[in-house]
């Protein structure tokens, strides 16, 4: 393996591309080009440990590149810079991509260079573990993955249960409803709005995604707050972001893909690396998330360090 690791900096920018080249030269081994179709080629002779894309391209869309990017070295993480106002390249790069990280422009150096370096670490750590083998089977995980739906609307857990008739589907209204049930049953996939019961619920999912990284969540909302949509994935690894009103098509397939990696994910330990989050940033969230983190801990007899 090469000492450094080896990284993909592609932007239509001759200026942007300079000023990657300036960050990581020294510590990695880059190639840099303005063309994605030829960063696809390197994809396929030499996949890198890290790809970093510019969205916004008049050849192909930084999440059209890190979707394709994926498909042929899955373990090569995957990070698109742009900037806060694309709306639809946020989605895209969850849903199509899976991205590590989205880094908002103008980047800070450091944060940029600590993503890599961590999205560059979990590679190579993907690379050298072993091959997966099944956990051995528990009880509970002989019942197979449940679905949990938080939702106040009714006829989204009936759509759930109509998709997937032959799995458990649970329904919680609050989040204090959906913390007991995910302590008490083995579930593998979460479908939320992101506000129940007038509460907002995107702390809850970054701190579940920190506590169980094998859990996979599903967001539906109609609501477009993309600087909301960039801490879902950054801090929470969402694995897709569906508009409201519900449609039934994209829901299944995003259900089955969501079962899928959950058993993925359960059955491959090092595969959750690549799902680290980043802390919780605002101050309303974190105390949302440490009073979950406090009632997950009494349900299982445990104590929690009062946030100072």
């Amino acid at each position: 393996m090469n000492p450094k690791p080896s990284l993909i900096l592609v932007d239509d920018e001759e200026r942007i591309l300079r000023s990657l080249g300036m960050l990581f030269r020294a510590r990695y081994d880059i190639r840099m080009t303005t063309d994605a179709r030829e960063a696809l080629r390197w994809v396929d002779e030499r996949p890198p440990d890290v790809i970093v894309s510019d969205q916004r391209m008049p050849l192909m869309t930084g999440a059209t590149l890190l979707r394709q990017a994926r498909l042929r070295a899955p373990d090569t993480m995957r990070v698109l810079l742009t900037g806060y106002s694309e709306l639809d390249a946020v989605v895209a790069s969850v849903n199509e991509g899976e991205i590590f990280r989205f880094v908002q422009k103008p980047w800070d150096a450091e944060d940029l260079r600590s993503t890599v370096a961590q999205a560059a670490d979990i590679a190579r750590a993907l690379r050298t573990a072993p091959a997966a083998t099944a956990l051995p089977v528990t009880p509970r995980a002989a019942i197979g993955p449940a679905v949990l739906v938080v939702e106040d609307d009714v006829t989204v857990v009936q759509e759930v249960r109509e998709i997937l008739p032959a799995v458990t589907v649970h329904w919680a209204r609050s989040i204090d409803e959906a913390l007991p049930l995910i302590d008490a049953h083995p579930i593998g996939v979460i479908v939320s709005e992101l506000r129940v019961a007038g509460s907002n619920v995107g702390a809850f999912l970054k701190l579940l995604k920190r506590e169980h990284p094998d859990i996979v969540s599903i967001v539906l909302t109609p609501f477009q707050d993309v600087s909301v949509f960039i801490g879902l994935i950054n801090q929470g690894q969402v694995y897709r972001l569906l508009p409201k009103p519900v449609r039934r098509g994209p829901l299944g397939m995003s259900l089955a893909s969501a079962l899928r990696h959950h058993q993925a994910l359960r059955d491959a330990p090092a595969l959750r690396q690549a799902h680290a989050v980043e802390p919780i940033r605002d101050s309303a969230e974190a105390s949302v998330a440490q009073r979950v983190m406090g009632v997950l801990s009494r349900l299982r007899g445990r104590t929690v360090p009062v946030a100072r």
